[in-house]
């Protein structure tokens, strides 16, 4: 295991259970006070920051020390894991206006997966990321994140989704979702163009 490889585990090993704190903050307001005494949304938003801070550090770790071919395998395995786990709770909470382009986000987030299992499987072939890809990474979690500051700046509008959409973190998110989408379809696009050939 390389340090870039744990790097890139530490995205999935904490990403969905600090979603999970975040989802019980957010869905059951008062049912868990301890929990939101001690873990406040300034605390999920920097929690998430240094978190997306380890996908940049796992690519200069493995240009450090050099690639893998299961690092290759894994960083986008883990970028996805960690950004649909926040994804996710603000889907089923305040965010439901933006199912469509996380819908879509996440057609493609499977079908990028599923391209890169077969890829891996097929030890010959070289597995790499494309532009495209890690765009698509940046814009994604841009969006997270500004979800995440909306109720850092408007704690109100964690209680209401009229609120959480009448502020300014909130949209800006939802457009750069279309961001993440569009740099999404033109990677796929391209690993179907490399693909046959």
């Amino acid at each position: 295991m390389t340090y870039a490889n744990c790097a890139s585990l530490v995205r999935i090993i904490f990403g969905p259970p600090f979603a999970l704190i975040l989802y019980l903050t957010i869905k059951f307001p008062g049912k868990y006070p301890a929990l939101e005494e001690h873990w406040p949304f300034l605390t999920s938003l920097i929690a998430f920051l240094v978190l997306t801070l380890t996908d940049a550090l796992d690519g200069r770790l493995a240009n450090k020390y050099g690639e893998t071919r299961f690092g290759a395998f894994l960083d986008p395995f883990a970028d996805k894991v960690f950004l649909w786990s926040y994804s996710t709770v603000f889907v089923f909470t305040v965010a439901w206006n933006a199912i469509l382009p996380l819908v879509l986000l996440f057609v493609l987030d499977v079908w990028s997966t599923v391209d890169r299992v077969k890829w891996y499987s097929l030890r010959e072939k070289e597995i790499r990321a494309n532009k495209g890809g890690k765009r698509k990474t940046f814009f994604h979690s841009l969006a997270v994140s500004l979800f995440l500051a909306t109720p850092v700046f408007w704690p109100v509008s964690i209680k209401s989704e009229v609120v959480f959409w009448d502020t300014y973190t909130a949209p800006a998110g939802w457009i750069f979702l279309w961001f993440a989408l569009g740099y999404s379809f033109g990677s796929c696009w391209t690993k179907f163009e490399e693909g046959g050939r």
